[in-house]
């Protein structure tokens, strides 16, 4: 049993064994029985912090009755795992590990140039991106906007993630969706900006940000394990945990910060935005 030092494949082969065990309907204790390991054995591979070897996966896995592509995939995560960095084709591979990064997090700071940040989105501005993002067919892009929306309840609740938001103005005059759209997004963004655990900041045209530049990113914080930058552009998703990478990230947001409006001048200019989108209709 070698340590995983937390990484993103860790990680996501924890979250996808826990989710299996849940459908399941074993608790940890049954399911530790069963393979003939310990109940903190089972805890510390569903949270990422221990890599189940390829057979001990294998096993747990036969238990839960995950078998085919399924099962593929999750050897696999098994046998890269200790890999701190992951680049992957498709973005729903890491789906599992980004929707684990929020439910635990403690702070998201995301940088979104281009458009609406994804927990501030409203289902048809994201059917709308997603299709854009090349969905295949319109149910695949109706069951991935629901996928999204249904990840905003991290932001209430009893233990709400604090999220930073950083918005390119560009995303704000400019969006890749009908002026209808926009208007209803506009004025869910406005709403989201009276939470408490929201900072909301728009990035003006006129001050370009260096950091932003190149594209979107989150960068997650938690209470007790290591952060993480997690990117998705266009039909790959990345995850980065190497301590010095992260950090350089950590340094972009204070620059961000300098660059971007603050929270009562961002909200101003998303109200005029919206005056100005409504008189079009």
């Amino acid at each position: 049993m070698v340590s995983s030092a937390d990484t993103p494949r860790a990680r996501a082969l924890g979250a996808e064994l826990r989710q299996a065990r849940e459908r399941r309907g074993l608790s940890m204790r049954r399911l530790a029985e069963a393979v003939g390991r310990s109940g903190s054995h089972i805890s510390r591979w569903e949270n990422g912090q221990l890599i189940p070897t390829e057979a001990d996966t294998a096993t747990v896995l036969a238990v839960l009755g995950v078998n085919g592509a399924d099962r593929d995939r999750m050897i696999e995560l098994a046998r890269d795992a200790a890999d701190p960095n992951w680049v992957a084709p498709g973005v729903d591979k890491q789906l599992a590990v980004l929707t684990e990064y929020e439910r635990t997090a403690k702070t998201i700071i995301n940088v979104e140039p281009l458009m609406v940040p994804g927990l501030l989105q409203t289902y048809d501005y994201a059917r709308h991106i997603i299709t854009a993002f090349g969905a295949s067919s319109r149910g695949e892009a109706n069951q991935r906007a629901h996928v999204r929306i249904g990840r905003q309840h991290v932001l209430s609740g009893n233990a709400p993630k604090n999220l930073v938001a950083f918005v390119g103005e560009v995303a704000l005059r400019y969006p890749p969706c009908p002026n209808d759209v926009m208007v209803e997004q506009l004025w869910q963004l406005r709403q989201f900006s009276g939470f408490p655990n929201i900072d909301m900041r728009v990035l003006p045209i006129d001050r370009p940000a260096g950091p932003a530049l190149s594209g979107a990113w989150a960068l997650v914080e938690f209470a007790r394990t290591k952060p993480v930058v997690q990117f998705e552009h266009y039909d790959t998703s990345a995850t980065i945990t190497d301590a010095r990478a992260v950090s350089r990230y950590r340094e972009a947001v204070d620059i961000l910060r300098d660059v971007a409006m603050d929270p009562a001048e961002s909200v101003e200019l998303i109200a005029e935005i919206l005056a100005t989108k409504e008189r079009s209709c």
